[in-house]
């Protein structure tokens, strides 16, 4: 079954900073089979509680084999020697990983 890395991203930080993450962020998807299937600004929400305001201007997700394979990928060497990067130029992100359904 399918999972899912979903960021969203909001705009800010320290471009300059976050060029050595870009760089090299996409290739540690590859071991894993993560593949990005959404990179996009263009968002249309159309449902949000109002108590409870979210307003995504930029959303990255990307396509993993396995909840396993999305996990290991986050939690491998390679990405977290990355992640302090953005942490450190922008701060930390929405992130959630889910599992996708069956069939």
């Amino acid at each position: 079954m399918a999972a899912y890395v979903i960021f969203d991203v909001p705009p800010g930080g320290d471009l300059e900073a976050m060029k050595p993450y870009k760089e090299k962020a996409f290739d540690t998807l590859i071991p894993y089979s993560g593949r990005v299937i959404v990179r996009t600004t263009d968002i249309d929400v159309r449902e949000v509680r109002r108590d409870k305001g979210w307003t995504p201007t930029r959303l990255l997700i990307v396509e993993f084999p396995t909840l396993a394979a999305a996990r290991a990928w986050y939690e491998s060497p390679a990405y977290q020697a990355l992640l302090p990067l953005r942490l450190n130029a922008r701060g930390p992100d929405n992130m959630v990983i889910v599992g996708g359904v069956e069939g």
